[in-house]
């Protein structure tokens, strides 16, 4: 399912995208998985339960997130992780949990952060947002001075259509760690990974790292003898 998201350029566009698709297809998908199980408890009872399931989830994160956005930058937590908890295992937790994630980076709180991307990356079972998952747990990683870690977090990131903002962090990692070689090298990576897309502040932190290494390499060495 990897492909309904790889045309959309930025991370918000391929979350929009991908709770489309899940509100177009969920259910259907819900359905289908448990085809196998209807001579065993009755598939008319076990569809109906299940859309039915799939409804309540749905009105209540609509809810949940219209009464957030209405508090504007004051917005209160504590009822997004009350509708987490209270809708473990549902994909509209998951939802919900990396607005709860993006909310903690925008107030400066990476340990929250990180905590709930962490349990994020254990618990979702829906595979194309795996790469999504981990590339903000390896920013959140970053912005902790974790940097081993957010390496490590970054070689899960497997899928074509992430690599370039894998590689583009991966630059900003090694530049934290003082590896200028190794960040030039990520960040010409991430360029050659986006096929012509590139971003704008990508292509400036490559040139000016380019002249960085340029003007040292060229720079007169002092004679103290």
């Amino acid at each position: 399912m990897v492909d309904i998201i790889e045309g959309y350029e930025t991370e918000e566009q391929q979350v929009d995208a991908i709770k489309q698709w899940w509100k177009d297809n969920g259910n259907t998908l819900v359905i289908g998985a448990v085809v196998g199980l209807a001579g065993l408890w009755g598939w008319r009872f076990y569809n109906d339960s299940v859309v039915e399931g799939q409804e309540k989830a749905s009105a209540a994160y609509s809810d949940m997130l219209v009464q957030f956005e209405a508090q504007g930058s004051d917005a209160d937590l504590t009822n997004v992780q009350t509708f987490i908890t209270e809708n473990s295992g549902n994909n509209y937790a998951v939802l919900a949990s990396l607005l709860l994630a993006k909310e903690a980076v925008a107030k400066e709180d990476f340990e929250l952060a990180k905590s709930q991307l962490v349990q994020l990356q254990n618990e979702n079972k829906y595979a194309p947002l795996n790469p999504l998952i981990n590339l903000r747990l390896a920013r959140v990683e970053l912005e902790l001075g974790q940097y081993s870690e957010a390496l490590t977090t970054l070689t899960m990131i497997t899928e074509e259509g992430f690599i370039a903002k894998a590689e583009q962090v991966k630059g900003n990692v090694y530049l934290k760690q003082g590896d200028v070689n190794n960040a030039r090298v990520a960040f010409q990576s991430a360029i050659d990974a986006s096929q012509g897309r590139v971003d704008p502040v990508l292509q400036l932190q490559f040139d000016d790292l380019a002249l960085a290494v340029e003007n040292e390499a060229t720079e007169p060495v002092l004679d103290v003898n």
